[in-house]
């Protein structure tokens, strides 16, 4: 054999060398990108963010429109940044704005954006009131007291006239969304009543839906507000929790809630010292957030890093 031909055979036998090689790499690209990693199977690690702020502080309400606007706002600007929810992706109900009529659109308008990879984060300041003509369970009759002009004589007629949306209707209005994960954040007085027994057993239901729960106060709790009453004491928790912790929707929720049950106990203790009028019947004003995520959907929250000299 000549030694052009040789060289030619051994050049050969590289480029085919080469060849195999590339397509063995490409084919173990291929099966990584497919393999159904905990992650990826779940479907949770690229969903995109959706933020639904709702703030009501009705005229008739002891506290002023700005305070809820206040709590709204600032939650919200602290939370889409580390979530990646642009303009786009950020809705906001304030006061006049957070009507049961503006707040059925939006959903409609969820539901029809909304599917398999998309996550909804609900932050909602709102009264929860009690429907007194409605059978009273641990899963009926509350109301969430949308904005109205004036107050309703009862809960049973603003429903009825759609001023005001029960708990029951609420939940059923999420499950309309289609989108892979929800967590809903309830910034109000005896929020447990929305709770994921109603969330989970709603017979509008996406059966197996992972779905969480923040709760700004326990049951038979009063949701606090600041000490200088310009913000609810869980959204100025909240806010500073995003604005200072890495990790997780769960790391900043722990430091939330831990904030806001120590910064509690100070302004209890005055409401008891002064009598405030504020404090209706036995309501313990001793704040306690609750958390219920059982298929830990706020773990698998990523949020974006802060940077590295705003991380405690």
């Amino acid at each position: 054999m000549s030694g052009n031909a040789q060289r030619n055979r051994k050049g050969f036998a590289r480029r085919h060398a080469q060849l195999l090689r590339t397509l063995h790499a490409a084919g173990l690209l291929i099966v990584l990108a497919l393999w159904p990693s905990s992650s990826r199977a779940e479907g949770t690690a690229d969903l995109e963010n959706h933020i639904l702020g709702i703030g009501n502080c009705p005229p008739w309400n002891p506290q002023s429109l700005e305070v809820c606007k206040h709590s709204l706002e600032k939650v919200v600007t602290s939370l889409a940044p580390r979530v990646d929810a642009g303009p786009d992706n950020t809705h906001q109900l304030i006061n006049e704005g957070a009507s049961a009529a503006a707040l059925k659109r939006k959903a409609t308008e969820l539901a029809s954006r909304l599917g398999p990879s998309d996550r909804l984060i609900i932050y909602a300041n709102v009264p929860l009131g009690k429907d007194d003509t409605d059978p009273a369970t641990d899963q009926s009759g509350y109301v969430l007291e949308l904005w109205s002009g004036q107050r309703p004589e009862t809960a049973g007629q603003a429903i009825s006239e759609g001023t005001w949306i029960s708990t029951s209707a609420f939940a059923a209005m999420i499950h309309t969304i289609p989108a892979a994960e929800v967590i809903l954040i309830l910034d109000t007085n005896n929020s447990h009543a929305v709770n994921l027994h109603l969330l989970d057993g709603h017979s509008v239901d996406l059966k197996g839906r992972p779905e969480a729960l923040v709760s700004s106060s326990g049951s038979g709790q009063v949701a606090n507000y600041s000490a200088d009453r310009t913000i609810s004491l869980f959204a100025k928790h909240l806010a500073l929790a995003l604005q200072a912790t890495d990790g997780s929707m769960q790391d900043v929720i722990a430091e939330a809630v831990k904030g806001t049950r120590q910064a509690a106990i100070p302004i209890c203790a005055n409401l008891k010292e002064t009598g405030s009028e504020e404090r209706i019947d036995a309501t313990d004003c001793n704040q306690v957030p609750e958390i219920q995520d059982p298929a830990d959907v706020l773990g698998r929250t990523m949020l974006i890093p802060l940077p590295e000299t705003q991380v405690n």
